[in-house]
């Protein structure tokens, strides 16, 4: 690697470490997150489902903007469509948390099967044992999860916990190691904009 590569990845890094307090913070969020997730399944399934909601708005809501500011002669009905879906979705999401709750949770267990038989496909026509053993799994977790959707809800839930556990130790470590970069004396300088 060259001289100038390297130096263009510190000032890269350099850069980012200027930002190393929003990295801790997302660290301890997740961590917390995490936390309440798996100590108090209920407060974390509200948690997931309130994202759900935010985001879905979110998405109907610039669909929507999209639609009504698209130029003449664009076809805007598939904007307005994707907008009121999601909105219409949020609105379910609100009034029938229980019901969304246990459709979300299909809804993986259907995506886990699916996945499930490509890699069992994939496993038989490329002769690998691994592979075939992640199919075999994926459709078991899936048929679980859609079998009994109150059990594949908590689990659900845990993965998501220990998945924000995770992330959320990565970024402490991440912001810290940042943190340290951003107060190293013998680092260059960040130039403004570059």
């Amino acid at each position: 690697m060259s001289h100038a590569m390297v130096a263009g990845r510190f000032a890269e890094v350099r850069a980012l470490a200027q930002g190393w307090w929003l990295f801790l913070l997302r660290g301890v969020v997740g961590i917390l997150f995490g936390l309440v997730a798996l100590l108090l399944p209920g407060i974390g399934l509200a948690l997931i489902l309130g994202f759900l909601a935010a985001f879905l708005t979110i998405d109907g809501v610039s669909s929507i903007t999209q639609a009504v500011r698209g130029g003449a002669g664009r076809s805007r009905t598939w904007l307005w469509v994707d907008g009121i879906a999601s909105l219409a979705a949020t609105v379910a999401l609100l009034l029938l948390p229980a019901v969304s709750a246990v459709l979300l949770v299909v809804m993986v267990g259907a995506w886990s099967l699916v996945v499930g038989v490509m890699r069992l496909v994939l496993a038989f026509r490329s002769g690998s044992i691994m592979l075939g053993l992640l199919g075999a799994l994926a459709v078991l977790v899936g048929a679980w999860m859609i079998v009994s959707p109150g059990l594949g809800l908590l689990a659900l839930i845990w993965v998501v916990a220990a998945q924000a556990i995770i992330a959320g130790a990565l970024f402490l470590a991440l912001g810290w190691r940042l943190r340290r970069v951003a107060h190293d004396p013998h680092g260059p300088e960040v130039q403004p904009g570059g």
